[in-house]
């Protein structure tokens, strides 16, 4: 059962590669896979592949017709994300444009995060044998820190616990200066510019 679905979850990002690909465009996986990324390992089992997607809000109605072509079930999500369910996998895409900074409509206009694009790894890694694109960890540091960037309700559990102490190993041995991070990051709130 578990290694069923590794084997899913690994199917999954080739084929959210593969889509990107095909529509010129680049999907970065945050969230909670990116610690088993960088470890190149599985770390926990995961039942749902979270996604930046540049220019979705564009791409939506070819994004979402290449996944129901793959037998997937596609909902179209009320702040222009894309929700798509199989085999008990969830993919959930959100909307990124590039410009000076990466800009991600995490709740339509209402909810903008930007943060550096530097922050988006350019080149694909492997991940047992399967191409995909991540983010650094630094971007996933700030919104570990401060969930309530995506929800103001939001209480910690163990998982992210443990994933904020992994990216806190991993950043401070590159010498990163955590307490700089979130101040390369501006929330938009209904229009209202916030400093993280």
């Amino acid at each position: 059962m578990i290694e069923d679905q590794k084997y899913r979850a690994l199917k999954a990002m080739s084929l959210i590669e593969k889509i990107s690909a095909k529509l010129g465009t680049t999907s970065y996986i945050w969230g909670g896979f990116t610690i088993d990324i960088y470890k190149g390992q599985y770390q926990r089992l995961h039942h749902d592949i979270d996604y930046l997607t540049v220019n979705l809000s564009t791409l939506k109605p070819e994004f979402a017709k290449l996944l129901k072509m793959a037998k997937w079930q596609v909902k179209h999500i009320e702040n222009g994300d894309i929700s798509a369910t199989k085999e008990g996998l969830k993919v959930h895409l959100g909307n990124i444009s590039l410009k000076k900074q990466a800009r991600w409509t995490h709740n339509g206009q209402k909810g903008i995060i930007c943060f550096p694009l530097h922050w988006l790894r350019q080149r694909s890694v492997s991940f047992y044998g399967v191409a995909v694109h991540v983010v650094e960890p630094e971007f996933e540091y700030v919104i570990k820190e401060n969930p309530k960037l995506l929800n103001e309700d939001w209480h910690l559990r163990e998982k992210d616990l443990l994933a904020q102490s992994e990216l806190t190993k991993m950043l401070q041995g590159k010498y990163v200066n955590l307490d700089m991070l979130a101040r390369r990051v501006v929330s938009i709130t209904n229009g209202v510019k916030n400093s993280v």
